[in-house]
């Protein structure tokens, strides 16, 4: 691959100060998703930044577009004890007519000048972005002009991002290296006449079948059809109406698209959470594997929790996405990073991994589970539920009274167990509620999830941790 393409991993034009890793100095964080492909939450991307936070430290920078949450800032701060972090403001993208974070805090005077001070005064500073954008990558770029100052960017270089986030190019991965069982059969189609042919083809096999633009976000980009309905369409009347859908989703028309067969019969949906050091400095590591709550057919995040497959199948995961890892670091990769696959099969015994993508970015899990480790020392000594409602009506809430609707229920520094608030849009907008239950095993962690929930909404409810139904 990297015969293929020499320059994979390189960074050479964002200047010599520029590199891949993280060194001991402040660091600039950031969420910013404008670079993502059918990222279908616009709205949502201000709650969303404030999940930056959850990796902030004393002396950190964390930059936020469009208007602040204080009440959350503060909430970070003191009740769960992060750090004192300096919160840099910048207007949103309509204001100043940059589409990124990264080129609208280099357009805002107040928002770069700290961050060039600092890294003047360090002599050095760590980028911390939520994925390895182009746009993040230059903003490195341009702090170390302007101070003279080594920028450590805690991400793979771009042109490695977009590639391992491209769910064609993953899958390729997957089948050199664990062969054409270790995924669903997955083809890549040119052209609506070949994507129409394939389609039929699959048909003929397979119950469900799925079209993923590579690149979207997530289950954005994924259309899912019933084999009858392919096999009772004319190729040329197929071709057109899958054309005005995927046009629906967003799709601009381009390929290649992948198409393969769509499992049916799943137990889990697993997610490896995996930390890659430098090629030179340690192997990949296994933080964690969740098993993924999803909302929808096409594959919708609305939670996780540890996984409670047999130990077998657990192992198993871990050591097929620590080959992907390790292939991965070889190529130059750095930083966070998930893999995502279903557990094809009807019974543990005898069901196998099919890996479907890989998150080459911080995420829904590894946010949470990193803040459980700042928490508790070590997030595997709870248990712990991820919650992430995005479209329920509840009314809308600040955080104050949001907390004290929660009551003991809370959790505090230094504390064991409680409801962790992990990002403040959606109780402030009464559009959802997305939070982290800590608790002493997974039962006592979903009924205190069940409700806190109840809480936040207003529903009747002793606010108990045993309230809710098992």
């Amino acid at each position: 691959m990297l015969a293929d393409e020499p320059t994979l991993a390189s960074t050479r034009m964002f200047g010599d100060k520029v590199s891949a890793g993280v060194d001991d100095a402040p660091a600039l964080l950031f969420e910013d998703h404008a670079e993502i492909t059918l990222y279908a939450q616009p709205g949502a991307d201000l709650g969303l930044q404030y999940r930056a936070l959850m990796l902030a430290g004393d002396e950190d920078m964390v930059l936020i577009g469009g208007p602040r949450s204080e009440d959350f800032e503060t909430y970070c701060r003191h009740t769960l004890g992060l750090g004192s972090v300096t919160v840099l403001g910048v207007p949103p993208a309509s204001a100043i007519g940059h589409a990124t974070l990264p080129e609208r805090c280099a357009a805002t005077p107040s928002a770069l000048e700290p961050i060039v001070e600092t890294a003047r005064k360090h002599r050095r500073l760590n980028l911390i972005p939520y994925i390895g954008t182009r746009q993040a990558w230059r903003f490195a770029g341009l702090i170390a002009e302007r101070t003279g100052a080594r920028v450590k960017v805690a991400a793979p270089p771009p042109h490695l991002t977009q590639r391992v986030n491209d769910k064609l190019w993953f899958a390729r991965c997957v089948k050199d290296l664990l062969g054409p069982a270790a995924l669903p059969p997955s083809y890549c189609t040119f052209g609506p006449v070949g994507l129409a042919g394939r389609l039929g083809a699959l048909a003929r096999r397979f119950e469900r079948i799925v079209i993923k633009i590579p690149d979207s976000a997530g289950g954005a980009g994924n259309l899912i059809f019933l084999s009858e309905l392919i096999r009772r369409l004319p190729p040329a009347l197929l071709s057109r109406r899958v054309s005005r859908l995927l046009a629906r989703r967003g799709w601009n028309g381009g390929f290649p698209l992948l198409v393969g067969a769509w499992d049916c019969d799943v137990l889990a949906s697993p997610s490896v959470q995996i930390w890659i050091p430098a090629r030179d400095d340690s192997l990949p590591v296994v933080e964690g594997i969740f098993d993924q709550a999803i909302g929808d057919e096409e594959g919708t995040f609305v939670g996780a929790m540890p996984c409670e497959l047999p130990e077998s199948l657990r192992n198993r995961l871990a050591g097929e996405a620590l080959q992907l890892a390790h292939l991965f670091q070889q190529m130059g990769y750095f930083g966070r990073c998930s893999f995502d696959a279903v557990i094809a099969g009807n019974d543990a015994a005898t069901a196998l991994p099919h890996w479907i993508e890989c998150n080459g970015r911080w995420g829904g899990t590894s946010i949470p589970m990193t803040l459980a480790n700042r928490l508790l020392g070590d997030w595997k000594r709870r248990a712990l539920l991820i919650v992430q409602r995005t479209d329920s009506k509840n009314r809308p809430c600040s955080l104050p009274a949001a907390l004290a609707r929660l009551g003991p229920l809370a959790f505090r520094d230094r504390g064991e167990e409680g409801i962790v608030i992990l990002t403040p849009a959606g109780l402030e907008t009464g559009t959802g509620m997305h939070l982290m239950s800590i608790a002493g095993s997974t039962d006592a962690a979903r009924r205190q999830a069940l409700a806190a929930e109840s809480l936040l909404r207003a529903e009747p409810t002793d606010g108990r941790a045993g309230s809710g139904p098992r």
